[in-house]
């Protein structure tokens, strides 16, 4: 799951109020394939919970897709010059033009990716106040069904939680 398929989230400051909640969540239909909790609390971390993977940390797909794209247009842009100025008098056709554009989206993906790996994605960026005050986040990708049936477990239970959803606009940001 990317951090873009994620449509709520949840702040809780305690394991327990944690554990709680991803076990509403999980009867609620929700697959722990579609749950990521990101924390620094030590405690949190020894949990047995759903952990958000490298993908969601960062921003790996967003820069392979960059990547892939710069990088074949590059490669595109030096197969049609080299064809159409022979460099030592090497002709290149259709075939070359191809294959450097095929070794330009490679080449572009791999360093985008290497880039990306340490960049943080904007979407955890947005919570870095709550992970810095030891607080937990939930990411979740709810269906409008899964949502009621959490809203209901939720408003039934005592549990002190921060929560909203996540719109397209705060996933571009």
């Amino acid at each position: 799951m990317r951090d873009n398929d994620y449509n709520r989230y949840f702040i809780a400051s305690d394991v327990k109020t944690v554990e709680s909640l991803i076990t509403s969540l999980k009867n609620a239909g929700v697959s722990e394939d579609n749950i990521g909790v990101v924390s620094r609390d030590s405690d949190i971390v020894r949990a047995d919970l759903p952990e958000a993977d490298l993908s969601e940390k960062s921003a790996i797909p967003e820069s392979l897709k960059r990547g892939a794209l710069l990088g074949s247009g590059a490669g595109l842009l030096a197969g049609v010059l080299i064809s159409v100025f022979p460099v030592a008098g090497l002709a290149a056709g259709g075939a070359a033009i191809a294959g450097m554009t095929a070794g330009g989206a490679v080449v572009g993906s791999w360093s985008a990716t290497m880039i990306g790996v340490s960049e943080s994605s904007p979407l955890v960026k947005q919570f870095e106040d709550a992970l810095d005050n030891e607080k937990t986040l939930i990411f979740c990708d709810l269906s409008d069904e899964e949502e009621k049936r959490v809203a209901k477990s939720l408003s039934d239970s005592s549990q002190k939680l921060e929560h909203g959803t996540l719109s397209s606009e705060d996933k571009a940001s």
